[in-house]
């Protein structure tokens, strides 16, 4: 063999093993001039679950997605027919309808005129490092009664103040890992994913009538127990799990109500959720929303936000000797809407302020046209924002000869950002004669501290104790501790939601100051 023989053989021999590595590790095809494939290798095969013989003669999009965008398609072919290599990410689809998204470079191969004779892709599977979520509704699409399982760890927070980073990583890599260990042997899925912030998928598209809600949640309620049994260890840390579960069976919007149901779960302190329909719901939630928006705007506007004013009655004498002030909407057709219905949502897109001004300065023009009492009900919103807090102020000191007769109530279902401030205008407004009182307490929030910092003039007993103080014996045995309590302290009370003679009659006898309620007074413009 000659020198030149030889040396051939040797770059024949290189090539062949370039090839075997491209082979190894691209999917690799040719096609014509016209697009029609005239070539694939095995991992092309493999990837799109096609046979060789399938695929030769048939043009390339029938591996494309229609997901795909035609523009990508059309820059693809104007950049090879100019005999330019193109680049990007192509979202393909097998035969069985699955989804495989590939990193390409398709390139013309030239004659020795510089004509183009075919062309060579050579393509890299990404799929694995495209989100999980978009993997996750690709396979979604393609089956026919998808049943889709969200799960949560439920300490997740908590691992991200107590761990690093990696640690953090280990532990949902670990869970992914070993998540078909806690499923029920009749509960196996067909594909899951890790989507990140301790949140997982579980996938299946399951038959025909195999969709009865109530057996899979008996399922994963056992998942549930399977996981909270288990313990991990993870960078030598003992790590227990715990799971929230949110699962929907119809197949249109099925991420979106999963998803909506995790969030529902968490809020609502449930394990588990069925979540079919969510999204539906949250869309006419919604329309009621903007609805009410539109009405609270409209009110604003037309100068129906307007307050009226519920009678409080001395249980001595049966006297009327305050009044409380609530606020009221009027709407276009002139329904009288209660606060329940607007104030909650006025918070969210901020007309809140705008309401709590007008209520403010109806309560100042209220305090003249009377020689009672009024109470003003004030939340740690309005006492924390400046401006609120600064217009109280301003108005307490331009009525000082008749501070005597302002009372601020204080909501006791309000989260106080800033203690300091609601302490400091408390006291402030105590010293010109300003009474101050405690609504709903005996609920919710109420705690003996706070009446300790607040030094309140009177307490006002919750509604829900006062409503089955007939009935309901835990309820009169609170209601009276609290009297007691606020007779040894020397604060006034009052009992809410007095409905009837009956209840009227307890709390008088109990020796409560005073009483409001339907029975005694419905709320009414002054």
């Amino acid at each position: 063999m000659s020198k030149t023989n030889e040396e051939l053989s040797k770059q024949v021999k290189v090539l062949q093993q370039y090839k075997n590595i491209v082979d190894n590790s691209s999917i690799v095809s040719k096609s014509d001039k016209f697009g029609n494939i005239t070539f694939v290798n095995d991992k092309f095969c493999e990837i799109s679950g096609y046979t060789r013989e399938e695929l030769i003669g048939m043009p390339h999009n029938v591996v494309r997605s229609p997901d795909t965008s035609s523009l990508v398609f059309k820059d693809l072919w104007q950049t090879i027919e100019s005999k330019k290599e193109w680049r990007g990410q192509i979202k393909n689809v097998k035969k069985d309808g699955s989804n495989y998204y590939v990193d390409a470079q398709i390139s013309p191969i030239l004659d020795d005129h510089g004509d183009i004779i075919e062309y060579i892709g050579i393509r890299y599977d990404i799929s694995e490092l495209i989100n999980p979520k978009k993997l996750l509704q690709d396979n979604i699409k393609i089956m026919n009664n998808p049943f889709l399982v969200l799960l949560k760890l439920e300490k997740y927070a908590t691992y991200e103040n107590l761990y690093d980073e990696y640690t953090i990583e280990s532990i949902e890599k670990r869970f992914e890992d070993t998540i078909s260990n806690y499923l029920p042997s009749n509960c196996m899925f067909d594909k899951h994913f890790n989507l990140g912030n301790g949140e997982f998928a579980l996938l299946k598209d399951v038959k025909d009538g195999d969709m009865e809600a109530s057996k899979k949640e008996l399922r994963l309620i056992e998942l549930q127990q399977n996981v909270k049994r288990a313990v991990i260890t993870v960078n030598n840390y003992e790590i227990d799990l715990s799971i929230i579960i949110s699962f929907a069976t119809i197949k249109e919007d099925i991420y979106e109500n999963a998803k909506h149901g995790l969030s529902k779960a968490q809020e609502n302190r449930k394990d588990i959720i069925f979540a079919n329909n969510l999204t539906k719901q949250a869309k006419q939630t919604a329309i009621k929303h903007s609805e009410t928006i539109r009405m609270i705007q409209t009110a604003i506007n037309s100068q129906n936000i307007v307050s009226y004013f519920q009678p409080i009655i001395n249980n001595k004498t049966n006297e009327i000797e305050k009044y409380e002030s609530l606020v009221r909407l009027i709407d276009e057709n002139d329904n009288i809407i209660s606060p329940y219905f607007f104030l909650e949502i006025a918070k969210i897109v901020r007309y809140y302020n705008r309401i709590t001004n007008i209520v403010i300065d109806n309560y100042f023009e209220a305090l003249k046209k009377t020689d009672k009492d009024i109470s003003l009900n004030l939340s740690a919103l309005d006492i924390e924002d400046l401006d609120i807090r600064n217009k109280l102020i301003d108005l307490v000191l331009e009525n000082m000869h008749i501070a005597h007769r302002i009372v601020f109530e204080l909501l006791e279902d309000e989260v106080v950002k800033d203690f300091e401030i609601v302490k400091d205008f408390i006291s402030l407004v105590k010293i010109y004669g300003v009474k101050i009182a405690i609504d709903d307490f005996g609920a919710g929030v109420s705690n003996f501290e706070r009446l300790l910092d607040y030094q309140p003039d009177i307490l006002k007993i919750d509604a829900c104790l006062i409503k089955n103080i007939e009935t309901d014996q835990y309820s009169r045995n609170v209601v009276e501790t609290l009297q007691e309590f606020a007779k040894k302290q020397g604060i006034k009370t009052v009992a809410e939601f007095v409905s009837n003679e009956k209840i009227h009659k307890i709390v008088t006898d109990m020796g409560i100051d005073y009483s409001q309620g339907f029975y005694l007074g419905k709320p009414a413009p002054l």
